[in-house]
């Protein structure tokens, strides 16, 4: 095995179990997936969407319903009720009142008034980044392989030379309706593109169904991390190593007199769980 082979992510995806779950449950599996590997988003970031079909509980009408990630959580340790749910036909409707940049804020306050079903859940800015895009299943990651090239100089450049057409670039645009309608015009002229890099941002993949949309995202990811291998390859990063690493073991029992310490410090007015990454 190559060290690219090495480093490259891998689909983790059950197809039996996720057979056995309705289009929320594989929301939340996809979603678990993605987060339980540091490599494809930071803990707390980035968020993910599914659009299904249910019942309207006031009319017993067929509607479209956005489910997405709510305000905080995690993608990795979230469950079920981590997740806004929203009235599609509400947040098309929301473009005939948006005013412009200039009052793009004002367009967050009209979120609650697109709630289904009662859900307590608070949606999130980047509810119209995953509303308009015309996609089922959206994900939306900070990966650092393509970190590494959304926040380059040259990222627009970069993108174009891994992902050819298939994956779009757009500048940087704060999180929120604007973006959103960025994103949905650059679907509607790009039928063909599977994702788009996020200039100083992230990246946004999305597919038909879940598996493909997390597959994709994989694949994305991974177009990166062969590409800065092979540039990379033989030649000293950052300017080599300045101090050598601690053997496992060594690092292992730092971390063991560190942690305690540092819980007690951060946790006299809540409680905190701490996660110790060696990877």
């Amino acid at each position: 095995m190559s060290a690219t082979e090495a480093q490259l992510l891998e689909s983790r995806w059950d197809e039996a179990h996720a057979a056995t779950l309705d289009e929320p449950g594989r929301l939340l599996y996809r979603s678990n997936l993605l987060g339980a590997d540091k490599r494809i988003t930071n803990f707390g970031g980035g968020n993910t969407s599914a659009k299904v079909v249910h019942k309207d509980p006031l009319t017993g009408d067929d509607v479209l319903v956005l489910w997405v990630k709510g305000s905080g959580g995690d993608v990795g340790t979230m469950k079920r009720d981590g997740f806004s749910t929203l009235y599609m036909d509400k947040l098309e409707r929301l473009k005939s009142l948006y005013r412009g940049l200039d009052f793009e804020d004002e367009m967050v306050g009209y979120l609650p008034h697109c709630t289904f079903d009662l859900n307590p859940r608070a949606a999130s800015i980047d509810t119209p980044l995953h509303a308009y895009l015309p996609y089922a299943h959206v994900d939306h990651m900070h990966p650092d392989a393509v970190i590494a090239v959304a926040a380059t100089d040259e990222s627009k450049t970069l993108t174009r030379e891994i992902y050819g057409d298939e994956i779009g670039w757009l500048p940087w645009r704060r999180p929120g309706f604007e973006l959103g309608l960025m994103l949905s015009r650059f679907a509607e002229e790009n039928p063909g593109a599977k994702g788009v890099v996020l200039e100083s941002h992230g990246l946004f993949t999305w597919g038909d169904t879940a598996r493909e949309a997390y597959e994709t995202t994989l694949r994305i990811i991974n177009k990166a991390i062969a590409f800065f291998d092979e540039r990379t390859r033989g030649a000293p990063v950052f300017g080599g190593v300045a101090v050598e690493a601690l053997p496992a073991e060594s690092r292992r029992a730092a971390a063991s007199r560190l942690m305690p310490e540092i819980r007690g410090r951060i946790g006299a007015g809540e409680r905190k769980v701490g996660h110790f990454e060696d990877g």
